[in-house]
């Protein structure tokens, strides 16, 4: 099954047995199980899973919108609280540095440097509410 992934086109293989708790995935794989959260946005479906950041379209959503999520934008996939932030504006990032923190249905949910580059935006601070969608930062590719 192909889907737009970050922007990209991706075969998606089902290789993941997935739980639904009340309020997040498990993701059971070869590698063992991990929390996921996933959020309807329109046609897309915001995913946050081992620290990364996705949104994961079919190919006819993808043809209507532009791709967010590789863009270096960090958007809140859900109404939350931040509860660390570890970079300022202007610092470097490398791809999977921790950005920040959000806790959100009582599980905490790294963001992390999809690439590396500079931090150009930062519209949180710990011990914000963040609303579903909110940008939170921006990493502008080196």
């Amino acid at each position: 099954m192909k889907r737009f992934v970050n922007g990209e086109e991706v075969e998606l293989h089902e290789e993941a047995v997935v739980t639904r708790l009340s309020d997040r995935l498990i993701v059971h794989t070869s590698e063992g199980a991990f929390s996921a959260v996933a959020v309807r946005q329109g046609d897309a479906v915001l995913i946050s899973y081992k620290g990364h950041q996705y949104k994961l379209e079919k190919k006819q959503a993808r043809a209507r919108h532009h791709g967010a999520a590789s863009s270096g934008e960090l958007r809140a996939p859900m109404p939350g609280l931040i509860v660390d932030v570890r970079v300022k504006v202007g610092d470097p990032v490398e791809r999977g540095d921790t950005i920040l923190v959000l806790e959100a249905m009582k599980t905490q949910q790294p963001f992390t440097a999809a690439f590396n580059g500079i931090v150009k935006e930062l519209n949180i601070a710990a011990g914000d509410q963040v609303k579903d969608g909110q940008l939170l930062a921006l990493i502008e590719e080196a």
